[in-house]
Parts: C-alpha cells; structure tokens; sequence
C-alpha cells in the first residue's frame, strides 16, 4: 500500500518543516518511539481508514510547527524501521499527548483515505504541543500597570439650552420713497449717518406745488365771496347755513307775513284788489329768489369744495416735497421692557438711491433710502421641529457672533412661529437683541441659546476623561485599584465639564490620564503630582 504524505502550513512547523512526504514504512524522523505515535494516532484518527506510520528515511516537509522548530516536520520518504533526526544538546523534549519530540521534531505521515480531517488534527497536534521553556509561559499574562491621574465624579445644576443659528436683522427695516414728484433739490443725509424719527432726508423742488397751491387759493377765495363767507368751513357745510340763501329766507318770510296782512284786510274790504294782487306777487317773487339763490349756492358752493380740495392736495404735495424719517411701530413699549426707555429710537442709513439733481417719479418708484433701526436687532434662527414643546415666548437667550469671539449678548425669546417648514421641518422663532452699543451688524450670523430649562442634578466628568473609538464614548473608572470602562452618551458641554449619560455609580472616582493605556482590568497606580 502507498502512503502519501500532504505538505501542509501549520502550527506544529513554525521552522519550516511540516507534515508530508512519500514513502513505504514505519519510521518517524526524530526521537519518538512508534509505539508513542501509535498511542497518539489512536487518540487522533478515530477513522479506520486512516493512521499514521513511521517513514524510514523520511524526508520531511517545509511547515511550520511548534513541532519543529529547528526546521524538520513531521513525514519523509524511505524504508526500513529507523529513527533518524538530530537533537541539540540542552534541547527541552516536547509532548504531545504523551507522545515527547525533541526540538527536531519528525515527520507524520498519514494512510488511507479520510484527509479532510487533517486540518482539524493539526490544529489539535498545534494546541497540544509545547513550546521551548524560553517562548513559552507558564500561566495567564498579566496587564502592565499604569500611572494615573483621577478626580471624582461631580453633580451638578445645568441650564438646558436648544441651540439653534440664524440672520440679524433690523428691529425695523424700510425702504423710503418720495411721496411726490419732482426734482431733487437737496439731499440731508448719506450712508452711515444716524437720524432720528421725523427728521429731513431729502427735499424735491415746490415750484410747481406752491403755484398749484396759489391757484387753488385765489378761486376758492372767489368762491366763499359768492357764498358770502370768508373762510371755507371745517365741518360739513349745509346749504342753508350760506348768507345769501339766509336772506333770501328772511325776504320770502316777510313776503309771506305782508301777504297774509293783505289778504285779511282784503276780506274786509279794507284793501284794494290791486294791493292784494301786489302782495301775492311779492310773495311769489321771493319764493322764486330763494330757489334761485339755493341753485346758485349749491353750484358756488361745489366749486368751493372742488377748489378746496385743489388746495389741499397742493398743501400736501409741498409737505411730500420734504421725505422725513418715520417712527417705527411698537419700538418704545420694547425699548422700556429691555431698560432703555430713556434712549431715543435712531435709524441708520444702510444705502442711498438717489443724489441732487435727480428726477423723482411715481410710476416707477423712485426709492431714495433704505433706514434700519439698529439699535435694537430680529435675530430669525431656525429651531428643529422636535424642541417645539420646550421654547416659549419670554425666555432668555445668549447670543454669540464671530465678530466677538468669546463675549455673548443677551437676547429674549420675541415671537414663535406657528408653522414648520415642511422642507426642513424646523419652525422659525424672533430673539430681540438690544444692540444701543451698535456692536451687531444687520445681516450678521448669529448662534443663539434658548435656555429653556434648569436640570439640578446631572453627572458631569472632564472633557479629558472622555475616550472614543470606532463611534463608541467610554468613561474608565477606577475600582479596586483596577480600571473597569463605562460606556456612556454625552449631553451638554460647557468648557471645564461634560454631561454624561451612562451606568456610572454615584461617588465614581474617573480617570483623566493615561487612557490610551487602559483596558478593563488594567492595574493602577495614582501619580502623585499630577502636574508632572
């Protein structure tokens, strides 16, 4: 029968030979008894159809095992029924399963039929096997101690905050054009400069108003001398309050009161037929004048009313020759609720449109500044959805800028939107920011903090006692004088702190240095200058 020996990498040849080999025989290279291989493969190769032999002259094969670590594996091809190998003086014997290999080892060969459970043996013949007594140890490894520094696990009160960023704007932003027609006579104020509610920005020739006006003037005087006035009434004017139609009143009232007496005594036959026919007429007559005089102080006085009119709108067109700075809306309830009661509203000029000379129309408009309040800033952020139930109107909010690194501004929480953008699903909420330094810009980037609510007690641990890896944060605690790691989720941070949410028992004592080094398990040893 043929025996085949199979070259194969494994642990028990980490000099470079292994298992394999041809040959005929019984003969195990090295300084192994066959009775000891035969124990050994009784115990490995259950199957019957395959065993290990001892090859004469076996000419071992390049592996790698703990069984040769002088090079020579276990197999080899020959005949006959000899050991042969090469042992070095001092060489510590190996065992396996009984069965001592001196360091140059031998060479296995396998019969029969069954190879697939190779691989399984060599990996019991490589856990099996020994190592020379000066790479081998003798029990567990212990962990190398490590030097530590250590501080207490602390409680605290925090102020949860929703943060959230945005764009400054102005407490009042607009934009301002002539009312008016015209030419730009003069220009008051530029980019920059600061004015206050009701001041001049611009003034438009009134040439052509002021004439307008002077017109309208002189007929509406013209007609209140028909009406018999002297100036045009206030009020609603009745027809009947005009002189003219007054007296014709009076007249047709005593031509009705001469009537009368003459028709009496014409009864009497104390009157003639012609002074009765006289004062009949008489009285006819006046009641005709006072129709006439109505008509006429109707007519008189719906020109007065239209040369009124005329009057007014050139009034006021020379007033809208003049463009002033407006008063913005609510801003003195707000100023006194933030402390500045006292302090004047001011606008600032962010851009002029227009020079002297120009030409000022209405269709189109002709802007001519754009004002700011700037004393008072909108920062608009845009807070996630989910913080819904925790912001409300009132609450304070520190806002921060590039512009000064490091210093904040107090702010308070002004109006909340009550919609969610469907495309970002956040809500937009207004911050009021005092700005009477004018330190903010318009425009700006901003962060704000919500400070929403005050957590009394929260386990905080320096930032330094943190250790991340592969998205997992952990917390080495020291117990025992071991270190034993906590993984734990982080909250809010503050510069000195940092919240941390995990199984950490109260009193913990935290590691802050060497982490790199730990390991649950770790022994430890407390530096005692940790300034050093």
């Amino acid at each position: 029968m043929t025996t085949r020996c199979h070259q194969l990498t494994s642990p028990l040849s980490p000099s470079g030979r292994g298992i394999g080999g041809e040959g005929n025989g019984d003969l195990l290279r090295g300084e192994a008894s066959a009775q000891g291989l035969s124990v050994l493969t009784q115990g490995v190769f259950p199957s019957p159809g395959l065993t290990a032999t001892l090859s004469p002259k076996g000419r071992g094969s390049e592996n790698h095992s703990p069984l040769a670590p002088w090079g020579r594996g276990i197999g080899g091809e020959g005949n006959g029924s000899r050991t042969e190998g090469h042992s070095s003086p001092g060489s510590k014997p190996l065992s396996l399963w009984g069965l001592p290999l001196t360091r140059p080892a031998a060479t296995l060969c396998l019969k029969g039929r069954g190879l697939t459970t190779l691989p399984l043996v060599l990996l019991l013949l490589s856990g099996c096997a020994e190592k020379p007594s000066d790479t081998m140890s003798t029990g567990p490894a212990e962990l190398p101690q490590v030097v530590v520094t250590v501080e207490p696990l602390r409680t605290r009160s925090i102020q949860r905050e929703v943060t959230a960023v945005g764009t400054l704007y102005g407490y009042d932003e607009v934009t301002l054009a002539p009312k008016a027609e015209g030419r730009v006579r003069h220009v008051y104020v530029d980019t920059g400069d600061v004015v206050v509610p009701g001041t001049v920005l611009l003034e438009l020739d009134p040439t052509d108003y002021e004439l307008a006006a002077l017109e309208a003037k002189r007929g509406l005087d013209a007609e209140l001398a028909r009406l018999g006035l002297t100036e045009f009434p206030k009020g609603t004017l009745d027809v009947d309050e005009v002189p003219s139609v007054r007296r014709a009143e009076v007249a047709l009232a005593n031509a009705k009161v001469r009537f009368e007496r003459v028709k009496g005594l014409f009864a009497r036959q104390a009157a003639s037929k012609d002074e009765f026919d006289l004062a009949e007429t008489d009285l006819k007559a006046a009641d005709a004048a006072k129709r006439d005089v109505i008509t006429q102080a109707l007519a008189t006085l719906a020109s007065a009313r239209l040369r009124h009119a005329s009057l007014e709108s050139a009034e006021q067109r020379i007033r809208d020759a003049k463009l002033f700075a407006p008063t913005p809306p609510g801003f003195e309830p707000w100023a006194a609720v933030v402390g500045h009661a006292a302090s004047p509203v001011k606008y600032a000029v962010a851009q002029r449109y227009i020079t002297t000379g120009d030409m000022v129309r209405s269709m189109p408009v002709t802007n001519a500044f754009r004002l700011v309040v700037d004393t008072a800033l909108k920062l608009v952020v845009a807070v996630p959805e989910k913080y819904t139930p925790e912001v409300r109107v009132g609450q304070p909010v520190t806002v921060s800028v590039e512009a000064y690194p490091g210093q904040t501004f107090a702010g308070v929480v002004a109006r909340i939107s009550p919609v969610v953008d469907p495309q970002n699903r956040t809500f937009a909420v207004q911050v009021n920011v005092p700005n009477f330094d004018g330190k903010l810009m318009c425009g700006g980037f901003a962060r704000a903090a919500i400070q929403t609510r005050v957590e009394p007690a929260v386990k905080t641990v320096p930032p330094h006692a943190l250790t991340a890896f592969a998205g997992v944060t952990k917390v080495f605690v020291a117990e025992n004088g071991k270190a034993r790691g906590v993984e734990v989720t982080t909250g809010t941070r503050d510069k000195d702190w940092v919240e941390v949410i995990g199984p950490l028992p109260e009193g913990a004592t935290v590691i802050t240095s060497g982490l790199g080094q730990l390991v649950n398990g770790s022994p430890l040893k407390l530096r005692e200058d940790p300034s050093r």
